[in-house]
């Protein structure tokens, strides 16, 4: 063969073979392995501890992500901690002054992440006592609204003492704090043995006290710890009670719908809603036999039951200093597909089902 034809044959591998190793994949594999702890000063359930601040390390280079809005202290600070990440390191500087004998916690959310793949460590929680041992109890439960059975998402749920007075919401921080997580679940952990009277609130400002025009939520009786699967429903004292509207339908749609309730309960108000919480129309439940929604339109619908207590026509929400929930307020498990020229029928068992479709 000739020499400058081998040449060229050659050149043209070489060439081949470049190319490939650039068009494989670069760098290995993508790192999804999120931060972890090395040590730290002092230990994670450390006691008898009185410093000021906090030393965590990690086995790679750190970030913080909205650390402000994530990283939550149990029991409550005034002065919020400081917490930086350095490198490595994550530190907490404690502004406010420790309760004797007492556990706190720092739970971080998912505020710690990895440098470059911003994997987050979620739910990491640091804790110590400013007395000999650590506290373990928990409560825990769910929190939703009231009228509209949605998720009470972000809010704090705290407990104060039975023995502390009614007014203490108002002015005084809770004891101990959680933050209910995307389905409304909330845990507050580390909690001491004893009587204790819950409330949760969409603190907004993060205060840790009630303010009227805040979203707000107790139980009608105190708790004894460890207690779990409890349910607290948010109601604004200040949102004037809702009039139950009787809305006008079209009288040329041609759908109609009957509810039987099952048990049937006196004073309940059936509602039919859009997906968006819209009225299209009310009936009273007056007999066994149910209701009858007529000239519906084709669509996606909710059917809501609120318990009438006081049969004033109106959704009562609740208040604070008297004790009054506000009236409950059931949702039909699924929504409805109501189809032109049809007539449906369906049971609403509102003890055994109630929660809001999504």
């Amino acid at each position: 063969m000739n020499r400058s034809i081998v040449y060229i044959v050659l050149l043209a591998l070489l060439s081949v073979g470049c190319a490939n190793r650039g068009a494989g994949p670069q760098g290995g594999k993508q790192d999804s392995i999120p931060p972890t702890v090395v040590s730290s000063v002092p230990l994670n359930g450390t006691t008898d501890f009185h410093g000021k601040e906090i030393q965590i390390r990690f086995d790679e280079y750190l970030k913080l992500d909205n650390p402000s809005g994530q990283v939550l202290v149990s029991p409550p600070q005034q002065a919020q901690p400081i917490v930086k990440a350095v490198g490595k390191t994550l530190s907490v500087t404690l502004n406010d002054s420790l309760v004797s004998e007492t556990t706190y916690s720092i739970y971080f959310g998912s505020a710690i992440q990895d440098l470059n793949e911003s994997n987050p460590l979620k739910d990491y929680t640091f804790t110590f006592s400013t007395g000999p041992h650590i506290d373990s109890l928990t409560i825990s439960g769910r929190v939703w609204f009231a009228q509209s059975r949605k998720l009470g998402v972000g809010t704090t749920v705290g407990i104060y003492s039975v023995d502390a007075p009614d007014s203490a919401l108002y002015h005084q921080p809770f004891l101990r704090i959680a933050r209910t997580d995307t389905t409304g679940r909330f845990t507050i952990r580390h909690v001491r043995a004893g009587t204790y009277r819950v409330y949760a609130l969409q603190d907004s400002n993060r205060t840790y006290t009630y303010q009227r025009g805040e979203p707000v939520a107790f139980l009608d009786t105190p708790v004894v710890a460890p207690a779990n699967d409890l349910t607290l429903n948010l109601f604004v004292e200040e949102r004037n009670d809702t009039l139950f509207r009787t809305d006008t339908v079209d009288s040329m749609a041609t759908a109609t719908l009957r509810v039987r309730l099952v048990p049937f309960i006196p004073h309940a108000v059936l509602q039919l809603l859009t997906p968006k919480d819209e009225t299209v129309a009310t009936l009273w439940a007056t007999d066994s036999a149910g209701v009858r929604f007529e000239h519906i339109k084709g669509g996606q619908y909710l059917l809501r039951m609120v318990l009438d207590a006081n049969q004033d026509s109106l959704w009562n929400t609740g208040d604070v200093m008297q004790h009054r929930q506000a009236e409950n307020v059931y949702y039909f498990p699924k929504q409805l597909r109501i189809r032109d020229n049809w007539d449906f029928e369906e049971t609403f068992r509102w003890q055994d089902e109630s929660n809001r479709p999504y």
